[in-house]
């Protein structure tokens, strides 16, 4: 009981347990929610998911639901939209079971439309790229890693005809990946875009080390 007390304070130095605190899973489980709640730090959260993991690895299901639980509680944090889905994605990683990735991306879908999609971005869920590519059409502003994230997975010629399009263009630009938007913009049509794109980031000293990627 000592050492997983000393270990709780190492994340949380005023956790206190007691046998009762250890006498089933579900108190186990308990204990760790019951933990989680006094942390408002995602790494430290992060490191809490990490522990139950294995805390709880003979009982699949409590295991599963009390990571579950710690996501929900990192979704509520007043951290950044990057730093929560960095949180979320290294929780998954625990889990086999694609249907907690699922239940995730359905509740960012509801919480934050943006949120949403670097979710989808960073899972890979390539079944829900068409949904986010038509969801982020109607978005009036989104961070440059959302718009980084969107290019990197081949959404950002979705963007090409929205007000999002400029910055777009400066992010690709900066990031080095004008190439990828190029091509992108190229499969849609966009071949007037294309062009543009390819000479402004050509203009751009570091833009030179893909000029060989360029070709219209």
């Amino acid at each position: 009981m000592y050492e997983i007390e000393a270990r709780l304070q190492e994340m949380v130095p005023t956790a206190r347990i007691t046998d009762q605190d250890l006498v089933n899973s579900e108190a186990k489980s308990d204990l760790i929610i019951r933990i989680g709640h006094q942390i408002t730090n995602l790494e430290v959260l992060a490191n809490l998911a990490e522990f139950a993991d294995d805390f709880l690895s003979k009982s699949p299901t409590i295991q599963k639901n009390c990571l579950n639980q710690l996501i929900d509680q990192g979704l509520h944090l007043q951290q950044s939209k990057d730093d929560i889905v960095h949180f979320i994605d290294k929780v998954l990683q625990h889990s086999s079971d694609t249907s907690d990735t699922e239940r995730v991306l359905d509740k960012c879908r509801q919480l934050d439309k943006e949120l949403y999609v670097k979710l989808v971005c960073t899972t890979f869920a390539e079944q829900r790229y068409s949904e986010i590519g038509e969801m982020v059409k109607s978005l009036t502003a989104l961070e440059d890693t959302t718009l980084t994230s969107l290019i990197l997975a081949g959404l950002g010629a979705h963007l090409a005809s929205t007000d999002l399009y400029i910055k777009m263009m400066e992010v690709a630009i900066s990031e080095e990946i004008a190439d990828k938007l190029v091509e992108q913009l190229k499969e849609a049509g966009f071949r007037a875009q294309a062009c543009s794109l390819q000479l402004m980031a050509l203009r751009i000293p570091g833009a030179l080390r893909t000029m060989s990627s360029f070709k219209l």
